[in-house]
């Protein structure tokens, strides 16, 4: 029988991120309390006692459209593919979130973990935007320090999950970047710099391809 299962929540802060653990039963529709006070825009999950992907939801998926239908791979370059065993096709709500009968998101009597994400405002912002070949301004409403971006978009090759700090120089023309996906060293290229309300972001397929769907995540 599906039920809601009992997790322990544990409690990191209030800005906008969540962490819960929960044990998987593989039944399609196991709905995981989480306790963000807000409906999640982004989750990652993994199974912790087996080899399987990490699975991530965000609300830019599908160009926004049915998002909880669509999945990313965090340790994949691969774009959104349509899994209804992930999410169970399950919109998040404000108090739990919703799984399918996957193993990466639901594996039978296995250890789970989850990581929500919401936007704050002044602090964090879970968003995506559509590639328009050249240069262009993505508004956060803050000055981010972080970013994450990752091209869902199956038009053109894939590409992988871009990581920028101005810890490590981002917005000093050579920006130094790794990729979430890849246990390579970090590299350099111009992907643009902070502004005081978001950032710019220069051409390229991986960040900023013409027509491609990008998702993003940034924090102040």
């Amino acid at each position: 029988m599906v039920g809601i299962v009992q997790p322990m929540i544990i409690p990191v802060n209030n800005h906008g991120f969540d962490v819960v653990t929960y044990e998987g039963t593989n039944i399609a529709g196991l709905q995981i309390p989480h306790s963000l006070a807000k409906t999640p825009e982004m989750i990652w999950t993994k199974n912790r006692d087996a080899t399987e992907h990490w699975s991530v939801y965000h609300k830019g998926l599908n160009g926004g459209t049915n998002p909880e239908q669509y999945a990313l791979r965090l340790d994949t370059t691969a774009a959104e593919i349509d899994a209804d065993g992930w999410w169970n096709d399950t919109a998040p709500t404000a108090t739990a979130f919703t799984v399918g009968n996957s193993g990466n998101t639901n594996g039978f009597e296995m250890s789970m973990i989850a990581m929500l994400f919401a936007s704050v405002d002044g602090i964090s912002k879970v968003g995506s935007y559509t590639g328009n070949g050249t240069s262009q301004t993505i508004t956060t409403g803050f000055q981010p320090r972080f970013l994450l971006i990752k091209k869902y978009s199956t038009s053109g090759p894939a590409r992988g999950w871009f990581v920028l700090d101005t810890t490590r120089g981002w917005g000093s023309g050579n920006d130094n970047y790794i990729e979430i996906n890849s246990n390579a060293a970090q590299l350099s290229h111009d992907f643009g710099a902070p502004t005081s309300t978001g950032f710019t972001i220069t051409s390229g397929d991986g960040y900023n391809g013409s027509g491609a769907g990008y998702l993003y995540y940034a924090h102040a």
